[in-house]
Parts: structure tokens; sequence; C-alpha cells
């Protein structure tokens, strides 16, 4: 039994809204490429984007879905 890969909160928010990567680019100001890679967890947003982040997302998604607490199991 293969179990599938966990999707970043960021992209569960985004499937859940039927939101395109387009759509969430524009609304936080970003490229789509940039977007992209943040569900991918291969960038994170910085200083200027994650408020704009969590406000668009209405706090469902926050810095600690970036920035996991010391201590936590990886």
């Amino acid at each position: 039994m293969t179990q599938s890969p966990k999707l970043h909160p960021l992209r569960k928010w985004r499937k859940a809204k039927g939101w395109t990567l387009e759509q969430c680019a524009n609304a936080v100001g970003t490229s789509r490429h940039v977007w992209s890679d943040w569900e991918r967890g291969r960038r994170r947003p910085n200083n200027n984007f994650m408020p704009k982040v969590r406000e668009l997302t209405g706090g469902e998604v926050s810095a600690d879905d970036f920035f996991p607490s010391f201590g936590a199991a990886a």
C-alpha cells in the first residue's frame, strides 16, 4: 500500500478554495512560480509576503506552516 505525499497546508487551502496558482499569486503580489515553490516547500514567504498569505487564507495558513517550532519532529 502506497501512501500519498502529504500536501502542504498552503496547497490544501488553495485546492479547497478552487483557486489557481496564478489567482493566489496575484492576490499576494508574487509570481505563480514563487507561489508554487511555497507549496512545494522549496521556498518560504519572506516578511513582506507572510502577512499577505495569512490574510488571504483567513489565518488558515500561518508562519508556523513554513517555520516549524524548534524541537518539533520533522
